[in-house]
């Protein structure tokens, strides 16, 4: 089986940012500067390529990426460039903590291309599209029959509902994370089931282990739901397994 690490190619359904979206962009920046991670060293030089390979190698596991944004502030030490992630309304991507995803450093210097695209704004954008990673390569350990033996750990399915969201899923990982410091990833399995499809979430560590409680089930949950939404659906994009970082 592949896990597709969220793959889909969004660049011909993005969203253009409309300048009100940009003003809200940069306002939302200026209030989370300070939660921002930092390069601590200041660049003599940043290049556009660099700040594209940014984007593309640390883009969050998150389905609803679809663009990188590059933002320039004017300091006394020289450029400030701020770069985050946006989701398919335009929206920045946030961590489970509340904090965005992204970076900020400060260059001495741009270099042409990147003072090109940058031109008079303080904001630019770039569409992206995510990796895929064999699940064997994800976890050579995991198979379906360890899968399968997943959702017998987790308990008697109590609960049908008639739709899951992605919204809903994703805030379970948040709202009901166990206070174990292992935990360090979510993961959503699903299979078929008489009544539509049976999912199960539970919790990886930094190893992409599964969490177990001291009594020896993993921490989590299953559910049987009769449809997906759209996003959902197009987060799984044909497969069983989705991680959330």
């Amino acid at each position: 089986m592949i896990l597709n690490w969220f793959s889909k190619d969004y660049s011909e359904v993005n969203k253009q940012i409309t300048p009100q979206e940009e003003e809200q962009i940069l306002a939302q920046f200026q209030e989370w500067i300070s939660q921002i991670s930092e390069v601590p060293e200041v660049q003599a030089m940043m290049t556009y390529a660099e700040a594209i390979d940014y984007l593309q190698s640390d883009m969050p596991s998150h389905s609803s990426v679809t663009k990188g944004v590059i933002i320039r502030q004017e300091i006394p030490e020289g450029k400030l460039l701020g770069q985050v992630f946006l989701d398919t309304n335009n929206q920045l991507v946030y961590r489970s903590d509340g904090t965005p995803y992204g970076r900020q450093l400060v260059a001495i210097k741009l270099d042409g291309q990147l003072n090109i695209n940058f031109g008079n704004k303080d904001l630019i954008y770039v569409n992206l599209k995510s990796n895929k990673s064999s699940f064997n390569e994800f976890h050579p350990r995991i198979n379906w029959q360890f899968l399968s033996n997943c959702f017998k750990d987790l308990g008697e399915t109590i609960e049908v509902i008639p739709v899951m969201t992605y919204e809903n899923a994703i805030k379970y990982f948040i709202t009901d994370r166990p206070s174990d410091p292992r935990v360090k990833k979510g993961a959503l399995l699903r299979q078929t089931h008489s009544q539509g499809q049976l999912l199960a979430q539970m919790f990886l560590d930094s190893n992409n282990e599964i969490i177990d409680r001291p009594d020896g089930t993993p921490y989590g949950r299953q559910l049987v739901t009769k449809k997906l939404d759209a996003e959902l659906e197009d987060a799984f994009d044909n497969e069983n397994l989705i991680i959330v970082e």
